[in-house]
């Protein structure tokens, strides 16, 4: 029987960890899978409504709770040139405090668009106010889910021209 060599015996060792290491390393990821569709659109759904409810009853920062720190912000009211950043946002929304009259409002037609992590929701904004419909609104938000959680990492919001 021949004995093994110091030598043979590293090689083996080496190579069963050189093999073993890198499959630990790819199933032991701390990442959270990917919600599904119905499970993401349930998510993001409930932070659009949420928002807009918010921005409904006076208040805007409803749009804050849902925004990535790297967000960013275009609209025709008064970020033509968008906004970007949570903190650049908040101090842009925090202008609005009081400037919103409470009204009803609805949110028409959404539609999902499923990209793995990401999510693009298109919809329409329609406020009533005094019974009175105001021109509606056409909304694009890019969501981004990470740390077990999505946020918006870009809003845009336009009138639509009647």
């Amino acid at each position: 029987m021949k004995k093994k060599t110091p030598f043979r015996a590293g090689f083996i060792y080496t190579t069963v960890l050189a093999l073993i290491v890198p499959l630990l390393l790819l199933t032991c990821k701390n990442e959270q899978a990917v919600p599904t569709q119905d499970e993401a659109k349930t998510a993001i759904w409930g932070k659009i409504t949420a928002a807009n409810d918010k921005w409904a009853a006076g208040d805007p920062m409803g749009f804050t709770e849902c925004a990535a720190p790297d967000i960013i912000w275009s609209d025709d009211l008064g970020a033509q040139n968008r906004v970007t950043g949570y903190e650049a946002l908040k101090t842009y929304l925090e202008a609005f405090i009081g400037q919103i009259p409470p009204h009803q409002h609805v949110l028409i037609d959404p539609v999902f668009q499923y990209y793995d992590d990401m999510v693009v929701v298109s919809y329409r904004y329609q406020g009533t106010f005094e019974g009175e419909a105001a021109a509606p609104w056409k909304v694009t938000s890019v969501f981004r889910f990470a740390d077990g959680d999505w946020l918006s990492v870009h809003e845009n919001w336009t009138e639509v021209k009647q």
